[in-house]
């Protein structure tokens, strides 16, 4: 499974992909800095799971998920977010975002579940 971490604080970008890593360590872990970035990467081979933040300089998470289920709509998106509002969970669902996870507080138990129910190669 090949997943691609999508946030501009880089800190918070390699603890959570070291985290990820250490729950799930047969996870092909990719990141990102910026939307724009996610999209040069993934270059017509999507990843079978993006973890974005919502908030990105540039184009933010709300567009980039909105962007990649026009291209590969099997993809699966999680929306990782310090800004946890009932109209932020909505807006994401609308773009089609597959979860929403809240940064302050990461249920690790809820993301190893998730990305274990996500099939291999959703191109």
């Amino acid at each position: 499974m090949r997943v691609l971490i999508v946030e501009d604080h880089r800190l918070f970008r390699e603890a959570f992909r070291t985290s990820l890593h250490e729950r799930l360590p047969s996870v092909v872990i990719e990141e990102a800095g910026s939307g724009e970035e996610a999209l040069r990467r993934i270059n017509g081979t999507p990843p079978d799971l993006i973890f974005t933040d919502m908030r990105l300089a540039g184009m933010n998470g709300l567009e980039l998920s909105q962007e990649l289920k026009k291209d590969f709509p099997r993809i699966r998106i999680a929306m990782l977010t310090g800004y946890d509002f009932p109209e932020y969970r909505r807006a994401a669902s609308q773009q089609g975002v597959d979860r929403f996870f809240a940064k302050h507080s990461l249920e690790w138990k809820a993301i190893e579940e998730f990305v274990q129910s996500i099939p291999n190669n959703t191109q």
